[in-house]
């Protein structure tokens, strides 16, 4: 198998396994075996195919992955809140007393009662109002206000 051919099959593969992951990490790699791939097609020996596969992949990680999961995070923050996340912010009523050392409570949220905490061990006692904080799994983390 010529060196073109096979720096070709290393980067479809790469493609591939990064088109099923996240993160932006196997990208890198891919690029660097196109590089390499041009580089050998061009006529590059062997060591310059490596480092071409090296440069191409710092190049990525140092300057594109930056920008790219930069990107990622901002499109990220501007799609709506969906399920749980949805009622972070939020405001209820606590229907049964939550208390810090028992790890008991629930609070209402339009018309649906979920079980919840006291962000600051507090006991928070019925028909109070709260302002969910955060999750702990299912579990809401509230905080009290008046």
């Amino acid at each position: 198998m010529s060196p073109l051919t096979l720096w070709f099959v290393v980067a479809c593969v790469l493609y591939i396994v990064e088109i099923v992951t996240s993160g932006f990490v196997i990208l890198g790699f891919a690029i660097g075996a196109t590089l390499s791939a041009i580089t050998a097609w061009i006529g590059g020996g062997t060591e310059v195919q490596i480092g071409a596969f090296i440069v191409g992949a710092l190049l990525f990680f140092f300057f594109i992955r930056p920008v790219l999961m930069r990107r990622w995070k901002e499109r990220h923050a501007r799609l709506p809140k969906t399920n749980a996340e949805a009622l972070i912010g939020r405001k209820g009523k606590v229907t049964e007393a939550i208390d810090g050392d028992a790890h008991t409570g629930r609070v209402q949220i339009d018309g649906d009662n979920f079980m919840a905490r006291s962000a600051d061990g507090e006991t928070i006692p019925a028909d109070a109002h709260v302002t969910v904080k955060g999750l702990d799994s299912t579990i809401l983390i509230v905080k009290r206000y008046d």
